[in-house]
């Protein structure tokens, strides 16, 4: 979505918007005369603007007649140049407006109750109808709270932060931060962790607490933390802090966050800086059945998140978590936390309909609508870039060219800190490269060979592409496609 240009002919125009910052077919054939081959060069790292967007927010009608919900909608479409309010009875009547309007970002504004699992697989659903079917045509996220002023907060919000200062439950991802902890989950091994200080490597260490949960939360009650990623065991109102058991565990109750040890309540969580909640390997802590026992929620309520990524269902597959992760930790920051889950997802569908691993294709069914973002979908809270180019896997860049009466693509891919599997044993370990497109493109094809591609996707805004076995670290890797103008 952020991405930066360098202009050497024609102005692009805004990814999902009509294509009114192109001049004329006549004006670029008589360009494409006068220029042997004008080029624009899109870097996909992350630029300091954003291009503009298209913004659909989707509220129900019975919850756009509640005023204190329906203030959430309009504060939403007041952040954004280019919003749109959309009601609904069904949701699926809104396929059609949803088409001619070609949202970007879509935000499901709901009350807690309507949030349900079986909204999640309707929402996952109705984006898969729209222009790039049956892949994703939008990134997109449910505004929502314990009460309607977390989500009119979260809606006010537009000053996301840098996760600069990360918390991890589970040893991973702290590399591509600037400071942070991450503690092991595995009760055999829970004198592991590591530490991230500013400037400095990160440290494996062995000397944790004997219980790491109230060091976690005195972290978070420091308000220094920007993100919090755990695994393990969970369900809808509780995290076990260990795995595969133990005596520590982090319940919900009445929008409350507790510490327990043996049953026995030990600390509250009560943080107030914005931060994002990862339930990057739980079960069900993203499933909301009882309001008032809600774990997520209650991260939304008292725990500062403003914006929470987890399953809905029982994982045992897991790409959509994983994959997810790996996205916004080691992509470069070129997505937030609804972009990365909008990529994982699209990159299961892949799999699924190339039938990378054929084995597994019932597996990714089960994950396709498991997982759920609470957030607003264009809220950009991402890891630094700094520390993010340093730990990403491989970098692209786009090249955008006139072709005749055609525009040419190019997605340079060069591969950086370790080789790259593309034909990994499992499915949920595959993890293709994926670029956004500055713009909506028609009737898009292959051009020349793909010999180094196992399987790949060109939709109206993104390219995804499935490389042919192991990539070595140093090596580059391009794919090109034409559109018609």
């Amino acid at each position: 979505m952020k991405k930066q240009f360098f202009l050497t002919c024609a102005a692009p125009s805004i990814r999902g918007r009509p294509k009114t910052n192109f001049p004329s077919v006549f004006v670029l054939l008589a360009v494409a005369l006068s220029v042997a081959m004008c080029s624009l060069t899109i870097s996909t790292a992350q630029a300091t603007t954003r291009q503009p967007f298209n913004y659909a927010i989707l509220i129900s009608k019975k919850t756009a007649s509640d005023p204190e919900w329906n203030e959430v909608a309009t504060v939403l479409e007041k952040k954004y140049a280019a919003a749109k309010i959309f009601t609904y009875g069904n949701l699926n009547e809104l396929a059609g407006p949803l088409k001619t309007f070609s949202p970007d970002y879509i935000a499901f504004v709901c009350k807690p109750k309507e949030a349900s699992a079986k909204f999640v697989k309707q929402a996952g659903g109705l984006n898969r109808k729209l222009e790039n079917a049956p892949y994703g045509a939008a990134v997109w996220a449910i505004v929502t709270g314990y009460s309607h002023e977390d989500a009119l907060r979260i809606a006010k919000d537009n000053a996301p932060p840098a996760i600069n200062f990360g918390l991890g439950g589970m040893m991973r991802f702290i590399d591509a931060l600037p400071e942070g902890v991450a503690y092991s989950e595995f009760i055999d091994k829970k004198t592991d962790w590591q530490e991230k200080k500013k400037g400095a490597k990160l440290k494996d260490r062995h000397d944790a607490p004997d219980d790491h949960m109230l060091s976690m939360i005195n972290l978070v009650n420091g308000n220094k933390v920007d993100g919090v990623w755990t695994s393990g065991h969970a369900g809808t109102d509780i995290w076990s802090v260990y795995y595969p058991e133990g005596p520590s565990s982090i319940g919900a109750e009445n929008g409350g966050l507790t510490g327990l040890i043996d049953g026995e309540a030990k600390a509250s969580i009560n943080s107030t800086n914005p931060k994002l909640y990862l339930g990057i390997g739980n079960c069900l802590t993203a499933r909301i059945e009882d309001v008032n026992a809600s774990y997520s929620l209650s991260w939304l309520h008292s725990g500062g998140a403003n914006q929470y990524f987890g399953f809905v269902v029982e994982t045992y597959f897991g790409m959509m978590g994983w994959g997810m992760a790996d996205n916004f930790f080691y992509r470069g920051a070129r997505f937030n936390v609804a972009e990365s889950a909008f990529v994982a997802n699209q990159s299961l569908l892949l799999a699924m309909y190339e039938r990378l691993v054929p084995d597994e294709v019932q597996d990714m069914e089960y994950d396709k609508d498991a997982t759920v973002v609470y957030g607003d979908p264009a809220w950009m809270a991402t890891v630094p870039e700094t520390t993010a180019k340093s730990a990403e896997h491989w970098s692209t860049k786009l090249d955008r060219s006139m072709a005749g009466n055609k525009l040419r693509w190019e997605l340079t891919v060069t591969f950086k800190k370790m080789d790259s599997d593309f034909s990994p044993s499992s499915g949920k370990d595959l993890r293709p490269v994926f670029a956004f497109l500055p713009e909506r493109i028609k009737k898009p094809k292959l051009y020349g060979k793909s010999s180094n591609v196992s399987a790949f996707h060109i939709a109206s805004n993104f390219v995804i592409v499935n490389f042919q076995g192991t990539v070595s670290a140093g090596e580059t890797r391009t794919f090109a496609f034409e559109s018609e103008l």
